[in-house]
């Protein structure tokens, strides 16, 4: 075998291997997507350990194209994308209470609609039910930092407590008001979960 025939055969190997390699990369990254599991966020907070667990691309909710809607037929909404749960999980370590608060987080970069004009809503899981924690109302942003951690410029909906390892199911929802002054844009909280160990 003369030497070019040689070359040849060594630069179709190695475009073979190439592929292969490719492929096996591809595979890889396809298979890890399909089984995505919930995302979860860790907080560590002295005593103990908070999780935020859902299962979306984004830890929020983000509309568009909405048609203004009165509270009472988007509370009973239930069309993908009108909603957005989550789970708080607590891991008692030291502490013997742990206090925290659930707020959403204006997503400036993907809000062009009046504040004024977002309905904002949570729900709570009780016995297999959602049941009202926060009632509709606008988007209305803190001036100063809360006691539990929550930043300048989010908006508080619940507080709640646990007293022992806990975990509890919420479901947020964000609409257009029917008193809303325009219907062009869009609108998007994330949300965020503080608290103080005792």
């Amino acid at each position: 075998m003369n030497k070019e025939v040689k070359q040849s055969n060594c630069f179709w190997y190695l475009i073979v291997g190439i592929i292969f390699v490719m492929i096996l990369v591809v595979s890889i990254g396809f298979i890890a997507f399909s089984n995505r599991e919930d995302e979860v966020i860790e907080k560590n907070s002295d005593g103990a350990k908070v999780y935020l667990n859902y299962s979306s691309d984004v830890p929020g909710l983000k509309v568009s194209n909405m048609s203004p809607t009165s509270d009472e037929v988007a509370i009973t909404d239930l069309k993908d994308g009108s909603y957005f749960d989550f789970s708080v999980e607590v891991d008692m370590l030291k502490a013997k209470d742990y206090e925290y608060e659930i707020s959403v987080v204006k997503d400036i970069n993907n809000s062009s609609i009046s504040d004024d004009d977002i309905r904002v809503y949570l729900e709570k899981e009780d016995s297999g039910s959602y049941v009202q924690v926060f009632e509709p109302n606008k988007y209305s942003a803190l001036k100063k930092k809360s006691d539990l951690g929550s930043a300048k410029g989010s908006m508080v909906l619940y507080t709640d407590s646990c007293s022992k390892d806990c975990s509890n199911n919420y479901r947020l929802k964000i609409w257009l008001s029917d008193s809303a002054t325009t219907t062009i844009g869009s609108y998007g909280v994330d949300v965020m979960v503080n608290g103080i160990a005792k």
